[in-house]
């Protein structure tokens, strides 16, 4: 039964559809004398959606922007108090299409299998929706928060800030909002704001989420607000509208091939969406992405440019996505395969990611990715297939909304070096597949499928890689699995079954400065396809403790695999504000640690206190208890 509000929700989307006339909201602003008031120059630079609709459970018209249902945002030079409009996105599960197979099914037919799991259950009927604000910004800033409906935002004691590391001041304003104190930063800042009275409890049987009862496993807001604070983008990484090689968009559809063959593509503010299929056949959403030219190296989007589709490159040069605008998937269904119509057939191959190459060269290339806003991927968020003679270099990028499985962060390439960015996943957030990759001040926010950071599904040769600074601010798994490991530190078994492990290859790398935030998962899950060597956890927190549930996913599992060597050194690792030792870690102990028996001597938790003989005696000497 499709309840009532769903029902008027799709005639809404039916009247947008037919008339491309948006719903009237001007008198929800009115309590606060709402205007649409933006600032942009060399210090401060916001913008506005004048297409923005509140919409909580239809799709919107194709030039509407879905917008904040909850939260008006305002941005100030500090101590100035002359607070200027920063727009409010907003994204839902599913995008409001309901759980459909093909991309002109009509919303909330209910197409898609029944035996398909597309990683959303209790979230709609829980209201869940993520928000978020960006603006660029050269000095210290206030931000106000206000409520749409006028009611006061604070006080600040029930205001949290989430990584809790930033420790903003945060203060009430007179209209009734809350203000956070912004420091200016090279790196910007993202970060969660959340409300004491807004938060949503995830409860668990073990295989699922609950409305009541059960075993609490996360705590997230209702309504999420992100705010992504930015500095300016260099001159270099802002193409020029008006040279000759620059294709210059317009806001509206895009309709097959109209992307051009220049070198760079160029989208200004304002709305875009992908009209067509790739025969040309015009009023086909979801049936298409841009396919751009091997001429084209170089995706511009303009901070206000809201592109709903996905780029695929061709190029054999160097080749680039910057600027401070969105690029959506909202318009395709889950797994959109490209190869079957966009029909959600999953392939590992052609279902549709939001930024892909198909054809990589021979010789070397990097991709230069800074600042763009990813929205509601409908399956892996990123790759590049036909070479791994690739590297990436990802700042400022930001992942909203991915509410589907299969929704991880970007792969991380040989050689790649992937800085300040912010990751929504519901599958693995950092990937940790190729040698010589520096990940650091990654924001991770988790939903329920697969590890924080995923190093298996096949024997690897991996050497020179460093993660640090990694900042997990939400986990709500929903069971305890190995496969797709609930752990922060995971390796899969084999995605294709029939291999054996490679004893010849190993696993080496460095893990520092991790923080995990609330409910959290184990440290580690790792199923063995190769050894580990030299192989460094360092600095891992878990302030607010592991959880012992039934449920029992805070525990950490290495089972025995013959013949590999676990050469893993864990040191300054923390559980609820206790230091976690060889005389505590165990599985019915502080650490909650599961090694198997097999590898001990060659593992160990250092004690600051002991000298190098005793942390290693104490290495060996748990092998008699």
């Amino acid at each position: 039964m499709v309840p009532f509000a769903v029902v008027i929700g799709i005639l809404s989307w039916l009247i947008l559809a037919r008339t491309s006339v948006g719903l009237a909201l001007v008198s929800q602003d009115k309590p606060l004398g709402y205007t649409n008031n933006t600032r942009c120059d060399s210090e401060l630079c916001t913008w506005w959606h004048g297409t923005g609709e509140v919409q909580t459970l239809a799709r919107v018209g194709n030039e509407k922007v879905r917008q904040s249902r909850k939260y008006l945002v305002q941005v100030s030079k500090a101590g100035r108090n002359q607070y200027y409009d920063s727009f409010v996105y907003e994204s839902i599960p599913r995008n409001g299409n309901g759980r459909i197979y093909s991309p002109w099914d009509p919303p909330y037919s209910g197409t898609m299998p029944d035996d398909e799991d597309d990683g959303i259950s209790i979230e709609l009927d829980a209201g869940i929706n993520m928000a978020w604000s960006q603006f660029e910004y050269a000095s210290d800033v206030d931000v106000k928060i206000l409520s749409r409906d006028g009611s006061s935002s604070g006080p600040t004691s029930e205001v949290k800030i989430r990584p809790r590391s930033l420790s903003f001041d945060v203060t009430t304003s007179d209209d009734g909002g809350i203000v956070v104190h912004v420091p200016a930063n090279a790196k910007g800042y993202r970060f969660s704001v959340e409300f004491d009275d807004d938060l949503f409890t995830y409860r668990s049987d073990g295989p699922k989420y609950l409305p009541s009862g059960g075993e609490v496993v996360g705590v997230e807001p209702t309504n999420a607000l992100m705010i992504f604070a930015s500095a300016f983008l260099p001159k270099d990484l802002i193409p020029s509208m008006h040279d000759s090689k620059t294709m210059v968009m317009q806001p509206g559809p895009i309709n097959q091939d109209d992307w051009g063959s220049s070198g760079v593509l160029y989208f200004p503010p304002g709305v875009y969406w992908m009209d067509s299929n790739h025969l040309g056949v015009q009023g086909k959403t979801g049936e298409n992405h841009i396919r751009l030219h091997p001429n084209t190296y170089w995706v511009y989007l303009a901070p206000g440019a809201y592109v709903k589709g996905a780029i695929e490159y061709s190029t054999k040069k160097d080749f680039y996505a910057t600027g401070h605008g969105v690029l959506s998937g909202e318009h395709y269904v889950y797994q959109a395969n490209w190869a079957e119509y966009y029909q959600g057939l999953k392939s590992d191959g052609t279902s549709l990611r939001l930024w892909l190459h198909g054809s990589l060269g021979h010789d070397h290339q990097t991709w230069t990715c800074v600042g763009p806003t990813i929205n509601a991927p409908p399956f892996n968020t990123m790759d590049f297939f036909g070479s791994d003679n690739i590297s990436v270099e990802i700042s400022d990028y930001k992942q909203v909304a991915a509410f589907y499985f299969q929704t991880d962060g970007p792969q991380v390439y040989p050689n790649s070096h992937v800085h300040d960015v912010f990751y929504h996943v519901n599958d693995d957030a950092i990937k940790t597949y190729y040698s010589d990759a520096l990940i650091e001040r990654v924001t991770v926010w988790k939903c329920h499928n697969g590890p924080i950071i995923q190093m298996g599904w096949n024997s690897r040769q991996v050497t020179g890689v460093q993660v640090t600074d990694v900042d997990i601010i939400h986990t709500r798994y929903k069971r305890s699995e190995t496969g797709v490991p609930t752990a922060v530190i995971g390796a899969s078994p084999f995605y294709v079954k029939g291999r054996e492990r490679d004893l010849t290859k190993h696993v080496s790398m460095n893990i520092t400065n991790i923080v995990c935030e609330g409910i959290c998962p184990g440290l580690m899950r790792i199923t063995p396809l190769q050894n580990f060597v030299d192989f460094n956890i360092q600095n891992i927190t878990f302030p607010d403790g592991l959880p012992t549930g039934e449920i029992r996913f805070g525990r950490s599992i290495v089972p025995a695999a013959s013949g590999v060597t676990f050469d893993v050194q864990i040191s300054d690792w923390t559980v609820g504000g206790q230091k976690v030792t060889m005389d505590n870690y165990r599985i019915d102990s502080l650490g909650q640690l599961d090694i198997d028996e097999s590898y001990y001597g060659q593992w160990t938790i250092w004690d600051p206190l002991r000298s190098l003989s005793e942390n290693v005696a104490a290495a060996f000497t748990d092998m008699d208890r």
